[in-house]
């Protein structure tokens, strides 16, 4: 399958699988998450007071008013700055409408994928399937591991909650004798996983407890009849390496460039 064709379904997944979250977090208020839907062009999500543009160059021309629209509509959400991902092998013309307009660089991503086809992918022992009885500990565990401060927010409680309630996904415990201690998340679209949302509790680390969650999820994604399975990390971490330590390849780096401060 030709790259292009591969990274158009990559950063489908993600978008269509966040555009589905705020879809159903917003029918609980007060969530205030929020998208902008350029057709056939991409997605402009605003969470929190970060604001992100994604999918856009690959699957057409990004035009100076596509641009324009998406900067307006995040002026209009009080939020200062947009942030655009761009997959290198999307269209030149949003690279020179985002030089034209001094967007700078803010950080790059790796963008991972495995091809699971030919791959013996068997389940892992130790590793639970999320159901009702057990997504709040889960999402309590999920939350521990993303809290830098150690504090746990309740917003990341609910954005776990919210991820795990979409039926495209599914999602995965693991415990330390009873307790709780790391999870993940299996999304499913059109023959591709994505595995994200992807946490260990700070005081269980290096007990290979994200390598249990990867490979069950690889497992899961192939019994469901996916043929890829990718995975976005920041770049040059312990999650990244892992990617390449179990046979993930580094398909992409995406570049996440800023704009100046929106007034």
């Amino acid at each position: 399958m030709k790259r292009l064709e591969l990274a158009r379904r990559i950063e489908r997944i993600k978008a269509e699988g966040t555009s589905a979250y705020i879809r159903h977090r917003k029918q609980t208020p007060p969530y205030e998450g929020s998208e902008l839907i350029v057709e056939n062009k991409g997605h402009v999500f605003r969470m929190g007071n970060m604001s992100f543009a994604v999918g856009f160059g690959l699957n057409r021309p990004t035009s100076f008013y596509d641009l324009h629209q998406m900067e307006k509509w995040v002026r209009g959400k009080n939020v200062s700055r947009l942030h655009v991902e761009v997959c290198p092998l999307a269209d030149m013309s949003l690279i020179r409408l985002l030089q034209e307009r001094n967007y700078t660089l803010d950080h790059f991503l790796d963008v991972w994928l495995l091809d699971v086809e030919e791959l013996e992918a068997a389940p892992v022992t130790g590793v639970e399937r999320v159901d009702a009885d057990n997504v709040n500990e889960w999402a309590r565990a999920v939350a521990a591991g993303f809290a830098e401060t150690g504090t746990i927010l309740q917003e990341t409680v609910d954005t776990a909650k919210g991820f795990y309630a979409l039926p495209e996904n599914q999602a995965f415990l693991v415990r330390e004798g009873e307790t709780a201690v790391a999870g993940g998340i299996l999304a499913i679209q059109e023959g591709m996983g994505e595995l994200f949302l992807t946490s260990t509790i700070p005081a269980y680390r290096g007990k290979g407890y994200q390598t249990q969650l990867i490979l069950e999820r690889i497992a899961a994604a192939k019994a469901a009849g996916c043929q890829y399975v990718t995975v976005t990390t920041k770049v040059d971490t312990v999650s990244g390496r892992n990617m390449e330590r179990l046979g993930f390849i580094p398909f992409y780096q995406k570049a996440v460039m800023k704009s100046p401060i929106l007034k």
